[in-house]
């Protein structure tokens, strides 16, 4: 006889319906998003366009040196690319914006607000918009770089 499951063997989604956008590179900011998807979340992962050296097209640094992570990490969370550098890049990523309710970044403050993406500017355009950014250290530390599981 056959039995159905019982309903609460059934995944949890708490993130159902929310959509991040990750401009996270490397380890953490993958990480991170795998388990962001894996709780119900719509990821979509912008990368900066791949060095003409890299295989596959890939823009994110681990997609070059750990393939198998990287496929690991981004599987069921579409990557799209972008650059931030340029007007068309600034383009893309704001009609993407539009749409998305968590921002995901690793890049040092300086930088994001360089590429026009600060607290201030971002909370003024898009004020639906939550920022996580993964930093290893907060206030004034935020600024040295690194990447690691221990942010």
């Amino acid at each position: 006889m056959a039995t159905s499951a019982h309903p609460l063997t059934k995944a949890i989604k708490p993130l159902r319906g929310i959509r991040v956008l990750s401009l996270a590179l490397n380890l953490p900011g993958p990480a991170a998003l795998m388990r962001l998807r894996a709780m119900g979340a719509t990821c979509v992962k912008a990368e900066p366009p791949a060095p003409k050296s890299a295989p596959d097209g890939c823009g994110d640094p681990m997609g070059q040196y750990n393939p198998t992570a990287y496929a690991t990490l981004h599987d069921g969370i579409k990557v799209i690319t972008i650059d931030l550098k340029s007007e068309k890049g600034q383009a893309r990523l704001h009609k993407e914006l539009a749409r998305t309710d968590v921002l995901l970044t690793s890049f040092r403050p300086s930088a994001l607000r360089k590429l026009g993406l600060g607290w201030q500017t971002l909370h003024k355009a898009w004020p639906q918009l939550s920022v996580v950014a993964i930093v290893g250290a907060p206030g004034e530390r935020a600024e040295e770089p690194g990447h690691d599981l221990t942010y």
